[in-house]
Formats: C-alpha cells, structure tokens, sequence
C-alpha cells in the first residue's frame, strides 16, 4: 500500500512541477519579449478563454466523478494486488485529470498580460489538486466494501 502511494506522490508532485516550469517558462517568454502578450478581449484571448474554462469545467468534476465510480468496482475485487493496481491507474487518472487546468490556467495567465480570471481558473484546480492528495487513509476509505463504518 505504501509503495502505491509513493507512486500517486510521483503523479500528484509532477503536476505541481509542471505548472511550476510552466509558469517559469511563459513568464520568461513573456518578459523576454519571445512571446507578446495578447489582448484577453480579442478574438485569440477569447478563445484561450474559452479552451482553458471549458477544460476546467470539464475535466475537474470529470476526475472526481469517474474516480468515486470506478472504485464502486474496483473494491468488489478479490485479487487485492489487482484491486491496488486497478487503484492506482484510476487514482493517477484522478490527479491528472483534475489538476491539469492549472498548467493551462498558468499559462493563459501570463500569455495574456496577467489576465487575473485565467489565474482563478488555475487556483480552482490548485484547490481540486489539493483533494486528490494520495494518503493511505483515503485508500483504505476507497476500497472498503460499503455498508462498513470506519
């Protein structure tokens, strides 16, 4: 159990890392004149807009949902080495999936001009990352049978 946690820690550390060198990145690009920032209000900015929102909206209650339903199955297994991998890839799917508009709401922020709605979008899935920290105890609540109180 613990080394599959250490796994999701891998999953749910990554994504910080990656909206980290995002942020670098896009804000070096930005200040560096490579990239020049667009109008939010234009049509480019709108669209962006549009992408970035739709992705959180979608993708956020999407991991969550699918997360809680696939582990209605998977704790019906017997095989417990395959109830824990079937687990982990479904819980790695969670952490992906929720906190990946962070990564796109970083990146619009800064491409944007410091567009402050893009950056609500992200700490929206900075706060659904947060839930998707892997423990053992939110495994162990996972995979019990339900009906069982703990």
């Amino acid at each position: 159990m613990k080394q599959i946690i250490r796994q999701l820690n891998l999953y749910y550390y990554g994504m910080m890392t990656l909206t980290l060198i995002a942020a670098v990145v896009s804000y070096f690009l930005v200040y560096k004149g490579l990239v020049l920032p667009f109008d939010p209000m234009s049509q480019l900015g709108q669209v962006l807009q549009y992408i970035v929102i739709f992705d959180a909206l979608l993708t956020i209650p999407l991991g969550l949902f699918l997360c809680k339903k696939r582990c209605d199955t998977i704790r019906l297994i017997e095989d417990e080495a395959e109830r824990f991998a079937q687990y982990k890839k479904v819980a790695a799917l969670r952490i992906v999936l929720v906190s990946n508009a962070m990564i796109w709401g970083i990146m619009a922020f800064y491409f944007m001009g410091g567009y402050q709605s893009m950056l609500w979008v992200a700490a929206i899935s900075a706060i659904g990352w947060y839930f998707t920290k892997p423990t053992e105890k939110k495994m162990f609540i996972e995979l019990q049978p339900k009906g069982e109180d703990y």
